[in-house]
């Protein structure tokens, strides 16, 4: 399979790539260049890839150093999201995920988020993720939001225990921006929306009357969600989406009341990290395809 080639871009502002793939070509190459694809464009989807659970670990581990796992289900290398009907399960139930970056409220390093559908049905709209070009946005970003960023602290109060075991149990705070050496990115959550029930956590400015970092959040979400910076996935089995969690973030759709989604994912660290941003690979020319997504 060649390095280089022609890809498809997933949102006007120039993130993502379409990477073509034959189906039954050798894992290997599929995550050499899924890899410096996804480095170079922030996320990367590759279409008709047949994995069961052993290969989608192989795959996951060829790409770089698992996470050191600090989650309450599943490991660094394979947790199925399965969009389970538990009472209580948020992050691998039925809702709404906001904007987030993973990671985030444990204190942990993601660099690369590897998504695969093994088993999708749902209505249009219905369990479909969405990834922001952060780095674009906040680049862009209007004086009134940026300014609650630069000024400003966020607290959380995470709820869904379970799967975040570790994490403090009263609100605590987190610094709004990351660098751990390859990109300073935005490191935060959108809030979830106010008609859902069930909340994996909560978020507010510190110090901020609750009226305000509500209308906050949402202007953030909003921009941030706008068509010049998202893109929205609707899956297909043997969808294979990575993302690289220090460009972008990410979020998901609720599913449908019939819909089926089981999704494999896994969280790696890259020990190349040694590269700032202006020195990793330039997206390659590529056509813009901001109404016809696939």
């Amino acid at each position: 399979m060649s390095t280089t080639g022609d890809y498809q871009r997933l949102t006007p502002s120039g993130m993502g790539a379409i990477v073509p793939w034959t189906p039954g070509g050798a894992l290997g190459d599929l995550a050499a260049r899924a890899k410096e694809a996804a480095l170079a464009n922030g996320c990367v989807l590759v279409r008709g890839v047949e994995l069961d659970e052993e290969a989608f670990k192989l795959l996951v581990r060829s790409l770089g150093d698992t996470v050191d796992h600090k989650f309450g289900e599943g490991q660094a290398d394979l947790l199925k999201l399965d969009a389970s009907r538990d009472e209580g399960k948020v992050v691998t139930g039925r809702g709404p995920l906001p904007l987030h970056t993973d990671g985030l409220l444990v204190g942990e390093q993601v660099d690369l988020i590897i998504l695969y559908a093994a088993e999708f049905s749902d209505a249009p709209g219905s369990g479909e993720t969405y990834v922001s070009d952060q780095l674009a946005a906040w680049q862009e970003m209007p004086a009134q939001l940026r300014h609650v960023l630069d000024e400003h602290e966020f607290e959380y109060l995470v709820k869904e225990r379970g799967y975040f075991p570790t994490v403090p149990v009263d609100w605590y705070t987190i610094p709004t921006t990351r660098d751990y050496g390859r990109v300073k990115s935005l490191n935060l959550t959108t809030a979830f929306p106010h008609d859902v029930d069930q909340r994996s956590w909560e978020i507010r400015v510190k110090g901020m009357p609750q009226v305000d970092s509500d209308r906050f959040f949402e202007a953030l979400d909003g921009f941030l969600r706008s068509e010049r910076y998202a893109y929205t996935h609707r899956w297909r089995v043997g969808d294979l989406l990575i993302i690289d969690n220090q460009r972008t973030l990410h979020g998901r759709t609720a599913i449908g009341e019939g819909g089926t989604r089981v999704l494999f994912r896994g969280q790696l660290t890259l020990s190349e990290t040694a590269w700032r941003e202006d020195e990793v690979p330039s997206p390659v020319a590529r056509t813009v395809v901001p109404e016809n997504r696939p």
